[in-house]
């Protein structure tokens, strides 16, 4: 039974050597999808749908790269951004914004902290490619 913002599967042994990802969108069918390729791909996928519920996730697990949408409800991605960042925790994770909403010019997100910015549509093995380089 997969929890909103929790891995699929109960803790194994080979999940603590696997990379955590926290995907952090407010799109059902495009979590699931991206869920199913970073898994695929050995990754362990942390879900939220929200910036709060990102917010717990990444209290929570520690995820190794955290994939931000910007236009969500409630605490939306520029909302999570500035609570990382008030509290200290911008840049000790990876963030890479994969969003649509790109309103402002891409310099002035990645002066939010956040290492890379893939606009939807987005390659998908080019997010793997970014995803594995940004891991530590």
């Amino acid at each position: 039974m997969e929890a909103r913002f929790q891995d699929s599967g109960s803790k194994r042994v080979a999940d603590v050597d696997r990379k955590r990802v926290l995907v952090i969108d407010d799109d059902l069918p495009l979590r699931g999808m991206l869920a199913a390729a970073l898994r695929k791909h050995g990754f362990q996928v942390l879900l939220a749908g929200d910036g709060e519920e990102g917010q717990r996730a990444l209290n929570l697990h520690h995820p190794h790269v955290i994939l931000l949408d910007l236009a969500m409800p409630r605490v939306n991605g520029w909302d999570f951004l500035q609570r990382l960042k008030e509290t200290g925790h911008l840049g000790r994770v990876p963030i890479i914004v994969v969003s649509a909403h790109l309103r402002v010019e891409p310099q002035a997100v990645l002066q939010m902290g956040v290492s890379a910015i893939l606009p939807k549509p987005f390659n998908l093995p080019e997010l793997i490619d970014l995803i594995e380089h940004l891991a530590p």
